[in-house]
């Protein structure tokens, strides 16, 4: 059997918001799991960030999902959050981040994490764009469209939308089914 094309682990993070306006709506979930040199799936960690006030939009709060009295109960302080991220990080190494639709997701960790590209390295993964990138050169067909939704259907990953964690772990998933694709198109 042919190893798995990784040359370092993989941490892909999603985030759950309460809004789009990562200056306006807060940060309010991360999810990460490690994506190892083996394809194998590890180390789901689930964040709560607490936040002295919560300017949400209706819309995205029906989509996550999230009881915003019930979340600040249970969540930690933004510099808890920070730093475990960073000790998260930490016990794999500095090593790349993935998400899908990725930038979303960075323009809310930023500002939680202003230390990011030292606790990460530069550039990352993004689903979507390996996705369009595949579908383009003729190798994923075109029908699926590029929502995470979609190509978890499509690969045949079970998938329950709008849970950080969940998010998270379905992304290298896919990440994973869009790699073998990829290899067997050389």
């Amino acid at each position: 059997m042919t190893p798995f094309p990784l040359r370092q682990p993989l941490i892909f993070l999603d985030t759950e918001t309460g809004g789009r306006d990562p200056k306006r709506h807060p940060l309010l979930t991360i999810g990460l799991v490690t994506l190892g040199l083996d394809g194998q799936i590890s180390r789901p960690l689930h964040l709560l960030v607490k936040h002295d006030h919560y300017e949400v939009e209706t819309g995205a709060m029906e989509v996550n999902g999230i009881d915003l009295e019930a979340h600040d109960a249970a969540a930690q302080p933004p510099e808890a959050v920070a730093a475990a991220l960073r000790e998260y990080a930490a016990e794999v190494g500095r090593v790349m981040l993935g998400g899908h639709n990725f930038n979303f997701d960075l323009g809310f960790l930023r500002p939680l994490l202003p230390d990011l590209r030292k606790v990460f390295r530069s550039g990352y993964v993004d689903t979507k764009l390996s996705a369009q990138f595949l579908i383009h050169a003729g190798v994923l067909p075109y029908q699926i469209g590029t929502p995470l939704s979609q190509l978890t259907e499509h690969f045949g990953i079970e998938y329950a939308a709008h849970n950080a964690l969940e998010d998270a772990a379905a992304t290298a998933k896919v990440y994973v089914e869009l790699l073998k694709l990829a290899g067997s198109s050389s």
